[in-house]
Formats: C-alpha cells, sequence, structure tokens
C-alpha cells in the first residue's frame, strides 16, 4: 500500500487543451510558372529569361496613328468648314502628315500586319485622288464662268453707251438683240427712253453700273478659285507624302499572301497527289483479287 494516501475528491479530471499558436506549421508555397512577359533573368544560364512583350506598346500607338488619320480626313472633308488656304504656312498640318507616314514607313509588318492602317491609308489616297480630279474639274468651271462674265460685261458696257448717247433705234437693236443681255433691256430701255434727272433712269444706271463691276470682278469666283486650287496643292502634297507608304505596306501585304497562297496551294496539290496515288493502288487491288470472283459470280447467276 502506497504511503500516499489518494484523496477521490481531491482529484479532478482536466480537460485536454492544446494551444495551436504554439504548432509550428511548415509554410507552403505554390509553385509558379514562369511567365515569358514577366521572367527576368537572374543570370546567364536562366532559361525562362524573356524581354517584355511590345505588342500592346505597338497596338497603342497603331491606334494613336489611326486618330491621326481621322483628324486628318476631318481637314480634307469637302463639307469641313476648315480653311487650306495657307496650309504651307501650318506647321501642325505639316506635322500630322508626317507623324502618319513616318510610322507608316517604318512600323513592323512581319509580326502583326498593320491592316487596319493598310486600309485607310489606301482609302484616304483614293479620297485625295478623287478630290484632286474633282478639283481640277471646278477650276476649268471657274475660269470657263470668269471668261463669260467677262465678256457680259463688255457687252452690257456696250449697251449702256449706246442707251446712253441716243444712237439710231436700228443700230441700238442689234448691240442689245444678244441673248445675253436679254434680263437687261429694260434697265437699258429705261436709260434710253427717259431723262438723266428721272428717277427711272437713275435707278436702272445705278442698277448696269453695279452689275458691270460686279461681272468684272467676279470677286466670289476669285475667292471660290483661290480657295479651290489651294486645296488642290494641299492635296497633291498629301498625295505625294503618303503613296511611298502606302507601296511599302501593299509591298508587304502582297509578299506575306503570296507565300500563303503559294504554301496552301502546294498543300492542296499534295493531298491531291496522295489521293490519286491511293485510288490508283485500291483500283488495281480491286481488279486484281476482287474483280474475278465478282465476275465468276455473275456468270454463274446468268447461266441458272
Amino acid at each position: 500500500m502506497s504511503d500516499t494516501n489518494f484523496n477521490s475528491q481531491e482529484y479532478v479530471e482536466k480537460p485536454l487543451t492544446i494551444d495551436f499558436s504554439k504548432i509550428i506549421v511548415p509554410e507552403q508555397r505554390a509553385y509558379e510558372v514562369p511567365s515569358e512577359a514577366t521572367s527576368t533573368s537572374q543570370g546567364a544560364g536562366n532559361v525562362f529569361a524573356t524581354t517584355p512583350t511590345t505588342s500592346k506598346s505597338s497596338s497603342t500607338e497603331l491606334q494613336r496613328i489611326v486618330q491621326k488619320l481621322d483628324k486628318l480626313e476631318k481637314m480634307i472633308n469637302p463639307n469641313s468648314k476648315k480653311s487650306l488656304i495657307l496650309w504651307e504656312e501650318d506647321n501642325s498640318f505639316k506635322s500630322l502628315i508626317s507623324l502618319i507616314t513616318t510610322y507608316a514607313n517604318s512600323c513592323d509588318t512581319k509580326e502583326e500586319f498593320p491592316i487596319e492602317l493598310f486600309d485607310r491609308l489606301k482609302a484616304l489616297g483614293t479620297d485625295v485622288t478623287n478630290q484632286i480630279s474633282e478639283s481640277a474639274h471646278k477650276v476649268t468651271e471657274l475660269n470657263e464662268q470668269q471668261k463669260l462674265n467677262t465678256h457680259l460685261a463688255e457687252l452690257l458696257s456696250n449697251a449702256y453707251i449706246a442707251a446712253t448717247a441716243r444712237l439710231p433705234e436700228e443700230q441700238y437693236q442689234s448691240l442689245v438683240s444678244t441673248p445675253e443681255l436679254e434680263e437687261y433691256k429694260s434697265y437699258l430701255a429705261e436709260v434710253a427712253n427717259n431723262s438723266p434727272a428721272s428717277d427711272e433712269y437713275i435707278k436702272a444706271e445705278k442698277y448696269i453700273k453695279s452689275k458691270i463691276t460686279n461681272l468684272e470682278n467676279s470677286v466670289h469666283i476669285t475667292i471660290d478659285l483661290e480657295r479651290t486650287t489651294s486645296k488642290a496643292s494641299a492635296l497633291e502634297y498629301i498625295k505625294k507624302e503618303v503613296t511611298p507608304a502606302i507601296t511599302r505596306l501593299q509591298t508587304a501585304y502582297d509578299e506575306q499572301y503570296s507565300v500563303n497562297v503559294a504554301t496552301q496551294i502546294n498543300s492542296d496539290e499534295a493531298i491531291t497527289t496522295d489521293l490519286t496515288v491511293k485510288k490508283s493502288l485500291s483500283e488495281r487491288i480491286y481488279d486484281t483479287f476482287v474483280r474475278p470472283f465478282a465476275n465468276f459470280f455473275k456468270r454463274k447467276n446468268k447461266a441458272r
């Protein structure tokens, strides 16, 4: 019997407790696969070392140039209120074209061909060419109109002098009977038949002189000619600057497209040849082994 007396009342069973804060759990690290875009070289032998991709920056630059094209197209739009009369002195206009052509002449065409830029530049070139043609036609029309106005001013001036000189009726009528002066006959008659002091004479004379001055000057035609010729020269400048860029992109596009088409054609020809060989071999096997038995059974059935 033990020297120590066991007292059941003094013994109290204590629950088992665990302090989780003192338990050391090994750190779990997820395995990460190095990314081509983010992995950097830590040494000469790092197989995952790559250079950061530039596709995003290239795309951003391309979109910026497309926006420049939008701006240029708005400037040369026939309905635009912006005048290109002083385009030779407009550095912003030349800088805009320079940014577009510089990018088009230096951008990469092998990794990712800039098809949007190519299409937009071709559309711009076509638009510019059409507008140049229309401008030339308009200049011709304006010059013809200016000649007609000058001729009409001369006719009206001679008829006015004849009306004020009180020439014989037959001579006067020969001067004012031309179809070009039809709308002025009533005013000329007021001058020829009324006293210079009368209101009718004064009003008719004022109208005729004003008309002669307007026809001789042709102010609106002069302004239109200046605007049209100036814009035509600006369009010629755009065409000269843009054409080499279009040619470069067209050549690169044709080279890539031709290679792809040739590859596809060669592949199709190879497949066709392969099928022809297989078909010929199967036909020879059929003719050698199968067809004799088939013909034999056909003859046997006919004999029955």
